[in-house]
């Protein structure tokens, strides 16, 4: 998953072993990023089995509508990873380099947090649905990022980026009206076929302006990751359109959660293998756990902790933590913040 790289004045304090007067760091393999999407054809084949071979018995009597009904997934996916992201920034340089950026968010998401919690009841609707609206946009973009650094610049990414973000909200539109307001209409129109054809004339669109962003591939896989992105939103689709709600929340968040994680992995060791800069690893440098575990294993404990409680106080914390991670998340990774520098891809 991580290889060695040779490269020149590595920001990295991790210098050793050395070779001529370069420094190593550890590279991210591109194609474990490309790895992830397994989930894609794993969940249409799944689809395509129960509809047409058993009758729907997955669909109608064992899978739950959302994946939160299975405790498994709550412990695993969501809330570690942003806790994941937050304890990133457990580093004296990152926060006094962004501490500026962020003390204004902290601020406005603190009250946000709390009005989501504590207000009126409309806003305890208003701040999920935001939240949810928020989610899509952060799950999708990472993906696009991603993307974005295998291909050259071109006028034509901006219409790309929108869009999978198009297709994306339309189909959570579509799910949160079905789920909670399942005789709408609009306009006198069903709004499930509107949903279907607005986003899949978006989806349309999507797949056309693929082709023309092949010429501007520069990496190795990049062409493949593209075309990923592109079946990653199909799918969603796909189990949009045959009913199986529960897929469209797993295929992004699945793929979105374990990039960030390999992208942490890569970002910590490069950071703080040998000289651990972050507290978290200094506090636990005595731990017999191998590196590449230490951020997820705590990750998910904290996690845990926080969801094992339902005080507002906990409430709070997670709405804070999560829109405080969508905003540092879109920042942080950039060219040439501090935590883009530790970051490498092979």
């Amino acid at each position: 998953m991580l290889t060695q790289k040779q490269t020149s004045g590595s920001v990295s304090d991790c210098v050793q072993p050395q070779y001529l007067g370069l420094a190593v760091m550890a590279s991210l393999d591109r194609r474990w990023l490309l790895a992830v999407y397994l989930i894609v054809p794993a969940t249409v084949l799944t689809i395509v089995l129960d509809h047409w071979v058993f009758g729907q018995i997955l669909r109608v009597a064992i899978l739950p509508v959302m994946p939160e009904q299975w405790p498994l997934w709550v412990i695993i996916f969501g809330l570690p990873h942003v806790v994941a992201g937050t304890l990133t920034m457990v580093d004296s340089d990152y926060l006094r380099h962004y501490r500026k950026q962020f003390i204004l968010p902290l601020i406005l998401y603190s009250t946000v947090a709390l009005a989501g919690v504590l207000g009126p009841s409309l806003v305890r609707v208003l701040v999920p649905s935001w939240l949810g609206i928020y989610t899509i946009y952060h799950l999708l973009t990472q993906q696009i990022g991603l993307s974005f650094t295998m291909l050259r610049p071109s006028r034509l990414m901006l219409f790309w980026k929108w869009m999978i973000l198009l297709t994306g909200f339309l189909l959570y539109a579509g799910v949160y009206v079905g789920a909670n307001i399942p005789d709408a209409t609009i306009g006198g129109y069903d709004p499930y076929a509107l949903c279907v054809i607005f986003s899949g004339s978006s989806l349309l669109l999507l797949t056309g302006s693929s082709f023309f962003l092949l010429k501007t591939v520069t990496a190795p896989v990049g062409a493949r990751y593209l075309w990923a992105n592109v079946a990653m939103i199909g799918s969603v689709f796909f189990a949009f359109v045959f009913g199986y709600t529960i897929f469209i929340v797993i295929i992004p968040r699945v793929i979105h959660d374990l990039t960030a994680f390999l992208i942490y992995a890569n970002h910590d060791r490069n950071r703080n293998a040998c000289t651990p800069h972050n507290y978290l690893y200094r506090l636990t440098q005595s731990l017999p756990l191998p590196f590449f575990l230490i951020l997820p294993s705590i990750s998910i404990t904290l996690a845990y902790l926080l969801q094992a409680s339902h005080h507002w106080l906990f409430a709070t914390i997670i709405y804070l933590l999560t829109f405080m991670h969508y905003h540092t998340e879109a920042i942080v990774w950039r060219r040439p913040n501090l935590h883009r520098q530790h970051l490498n891809f092979a």
